[in-house]
This record gives C-alpha cells, sequence and structure tokens, in this order.
C-alpha cells in the first residue's frame, strides 16, 4: 500500500493520523457492498476471500444462486454449497442477497451439460421447465428464508448473454417475473422482490423504455421492492446522477415506493479481459481505485439504496478458461489486495447509515499561480453524521491519471467547519485544515485530485476510527 506525504508538502497541512479499518460485524448499517457472483460456476474459492470482504466493511453480498448447481437430479435440491457461503458471509456481519439464477441442463436441453454452461437459459416457453423453476424457486426460498431476505430476479435479462434462447426484451422478462415472484411469496411471504438486473441500458432512453415494457406486462407493479441496475462507464460521474434522476423518475411512474440499487459496477484494474474492459481509456491498479473513490462516493451521494462493487476478487477463466476478469478488489492469483480494497475500506470506515447525504450551499475555484478562475467539473457530495457534523465529498472530473497530482482549490461553505479535518481515501491520511471564517461561512484552501477526498468536522471521523 502507498503512503504520500504529497499533500503535507504541497500544501504544509499536519498529518494527524490514518483511519482505522472497520471489520463489518462493527458497523450496524450501511449501503455498501460487494459482488460475489459466479460462485454457482466455481470461478474461485470463497473461503480466503469472504473473511476479507469482513475486513473490507461492507454490510451486503451478491450471490447467484445456480440453480443448475442446485439441482443435478431432477426434484432433488442440493443447498449444502449455496449454506456454506450464506452462513459464512453472515458470520462475518455482512448480509447476502440472492441473483436467483440461471438455466438448467436438465430442462434446457438446448444448454450443453453441465452447470456453467447453463447461463443465460431461461426456463420459459416449456411446461416442465417451468413448473420445474417454480419448484426450484420455491425450495431455494423456503431453504434460506431465515437467512436471506432479498431476492433479486435473474441478472441482465436485457442482452443475449444472460438471455439467450428468448428475445430480450422488458415483456419476456415480465413472464419470468410473474412466474417467479408468485413462488417465492407463497413460501416466504415477508421476502423482498428485487427486479431486473439491467445493464448500463437502464441508463439510456432505450433502457427506460425497456424497463417500461416490463412494468406494462407484470401482474403487480406493487411486487417490486427493488430495482437493481448496472453501470460501467468512464469515467464513472459522467453524466451519472441526472441519467439516474431519470431512472428514478420512470420507476416512480409504475410505483413511486421502489427503492433504487446500483446492483453490479466496477472498473478493471488491467486493460485487457474478459467483461466490461476499459475500452481504450487508461488504467491500472491505481487508476481503478481513484475510479472506485468516485463511482461509490457518487452513489452515495445521490442516494441511491446501495452500491455493489463487481466483484470481490478477479475472475480467473471468465468464460473462456485462458481470460481473466480484472476488477476485483483482490487479485484473483492468490487473492492479495489491490488498492481499490483499500480505498473501499476507507470509505465503508466512514460512510455507514448514520451518515447521510444532504444538499448544502457551496462553491470552489481551481487557483493557479496567477489567477483564479471557475473550472467546471468539480463534483462535491455533501453529508451529515449521526451527530449532526458535516462531510463533504470531492474531486475533479474527467479522465484519471496514474500519478498522485493536485490543483489548488479554492473551497467555499456554508455553517461552521473549526478545527476541519481533510480525508484522503487513496492512503488513508487525516489532516488537520485550518480554514477562514468568512460572511457566509468558511473558506479553505484544499487539494483537488482527480479521485475523492473528504473534508468533515472532527467530530463526524470519531475516536473508533481515527488513530492518531
Amino acid at each position: 500500500m502507498l503512503i504520500c506525504d504529497t499533500i503535507s508538502e504541497q500544501f504544509g497541512f499536519e498529518r494527524v493520523g490514518l483511519l482505522r479499518p472497520r471489520h463489518s460485524r462493527t458497523i450496524e448499517s450501511s449501503r455498501c457492498g460487494v459482488g460475489c457472483e459466479t460462485l454457482d460456476r466455481d470461478l474461485f474459492d470463497y473461503r480466503p476471500v469472504f473473511p476479507q470482504m469482513g475486513e473490507l466493511g461492507v454490510k451486503w453480498a451478491r450471490l447467484q444462486t445456480g440453480w443448475a448447481k442446485c439441482e443435478t437430479t431432477k426434484g432433488e435440491y442440493d443447498f449444502n454449497w449455496l449454506d456454506e457461503q450464506v452462513d459464512c458471509l453472515i458470520s462475518h456481519g455482512i448480509e447476502p442477497w440472492f441473483c436467483v439464477s440461471y438455466g438448467n441442463p436438465l430442462y434446457t436441453p438446448e444448454a450443453a451439460e453441465g452447470y456453467q454452461a447453463a447461463v443465460g437459459q431461461v426456463p420459459l416457453g416449456d411446461p416442465e421447465a417451468e413448473q420445474a423453476w417454480v419448484n426450484y424457486v420455491k425450495a431455494l426460498a423456503d431453504h434460506f428464508k431465515d437467512r436471506v431476505r432479498y431476492y433479486e430476479i435473474w441478472n441482465e435479462p436485457d442482452i443475449t448473454a444472460f438471455w439467450r434462447n428468448l428475445e430480450p426484451t422488458g415483456a419476456n422478462y415480465a413472464r419470468l417475473f410473474n412466474l417467479t415472484v408468485p413462488a417465492i411469496k407463497e413460501v416466504f411471504p415477508e421476502a423482498k422482490i428485487v427486479a431486473i438486473g439491467m445493464t448500463s441500458r437502464a441508463l439510456t432512453i432505450q433502457g427506460r423504455a425497456w424497463i417500461r415494457e416490463f412494468f406494462k406486462h407484470i401482474d403487480d407493479p406493487g411486487a417490486v421492492d427493488v430495482l437493481t441496475f448496472h453501470s460501467y462507464r468512464y469515467p464513472p460521474d459522467r453524466d451519472y446522477e441526472e441519467e439516474v434522476r431519470r431512472l428514478q423518475a420512470t420507476v416512480a411512474e409504475f410505483n413511486p415506493r421502489i427503492e433504487l440499487w446500483q446492483g453490479e459496477s466496477g472498473y478493471p484494474s488491467v486493460p485487457s479481459g474478459a467483461g466490461a474492459r476499459a475500452y481504450g481509456n487508461e488504467t491500472s491498479e491505481t487508476i481503478q481505485a481513484k475510479w472506485l473513490s468516485r463511482h461509490v462516493m457518487c452513489n452515495l451521494g445521490i442516494g441511491l439504496g446501495m452500491v455493489s462493487w463487481h466483484q470481490a476478487i478477479d475472475l480467473i477463466g471468465y468464460r473462456d478458461p485462458k481470460m481473466v476478469n480484472p476488477k476485483g478488489l483482490l487479485r484473483g492469483s492468490d487473492a492479495s489486495r489491490k488498492p481499490s480494497f483499500y480505498t473501499y475500506q476507507r470509505i465503508c470506515s466512514i460512510f455507514t447509515d448514520a451518515v447521510k447525504p444532504v444538499r448544502r450551499r457551496w462553491n470552489a475555484q481551481v487557483l493557479d499561480s496567477t489567477c483564479g478562475h471557475l473550472v467546471p467539473g468539480i463534483t462535491g457530495y455533501h453529508f451529515r453524521s449521526g451527530s449532526g457534523d458535516a462531510l463533504v465529498a470531492y474531486w475533479q472530473s474527467g479522465p484519471f491519471g496514474e500519478s498522485l497530482v493536485y490543483k489548488n482549490l479554492r473551497m467555499q461553505l456554508e455553517g461552521r467547519w473549526d478545527n476541519a479535518l481533510l480525508i484522503d481515501l487513496f492512503d488513508g491520511s487525516v489532516y488537520r485544515v485550518k480554514g477562514e471564517a468568512t460572511e457566509d461561512g468558511y473558506a479553505f484552501t484544499l487539494p483537488l485530485a482527480d479521485y475523492a477526498l473528504v473534508l468533515c468536522a472532527p467530530a463526524a471521523v470519531n475516536s473508533a476510527v481515527l488513530i492518531s
């Protein structure tokens, strides 16, 4: 892990400590989650990974339930492998939530043999397959109803990679949804139903049309408790909040009580690999950590119900035995930690559910050696801790660089900011920052980076978090 004193040297701030990591068991609740997908295909060993997710400090983990792995003989279910994963997560203070998926070659003969080949095979159009799916879903929900509350129906049904044998339309997904929800509710009436798990298309006009088609074809829009979407973009905050607000408005047309979760998103630490790639944009382990800081803080600042990082660990053999999906917080070769792990760990230590997003008046200018000028693309999200103390996460929007480079930023904030602290989410350093009282609040000269920094009142980072 890199510890850099550039901020101290450039700005003369006193470095007063480091953030202390918090284990998930010590955090009552938060909106921070991690993806543990593909265990239904045995793409990694959870045993060296899940304990580290507890040390990461997340409170949620997404698991895929693997129908084809649970039912290898018709009518007989083996949940032992999934029991182990669920119980391990819970023991580390993390709540698992299920993505109920995928097909089963016992009932979808067009799929090749083996549960790894059943991805995207939808059990619709054949009465035996449909009834088998219903039976499996009932058995699953009944078995886990005392441990798992949230059930997401399928993954990315809007693309052929995960919806192979039918046209990937909102109407066709509604057919699966209408078949699945009564099966869950029959054995577990209190279950929370999570819909769609849609790709980044959810944030486009075409995706919103798909979602409207889905809602128009489901039996009861009130059955949806949560709607999930995925986002893979560079930079992560480019037009993001505006597009999320449009998605929220679309969903509210049908049920304003639905909570929106960012259910899967990540960025690779190397340019190549399987899954959503860097697509010619710069990347490295450092840039992945910077990308994560802006993405997570943007989602928390918007106020979404969850942000889930994909993935816990690099996936070796994803879609192709020779390919790696390099979005993990841990390296796939040895489960060692990347810089992104530590950056997310620091966010988890501060931004629990006690810290709420708020709206505040503020202004910021980038300063150079001869003049000050307003620069578009400075992003900031404001929060209030459980004790009422203020925090603001801010960064320079736009592309990322490999180096740790800081511009001079003049920030004006309302309210009292005596003895403020600046937290570097990249290396965990905590600095004492002196501001100037103004007629409207406080003014600070601060570093501005291409990753998120956090300015806060001292009480917002209590002694359980700050190592002096």
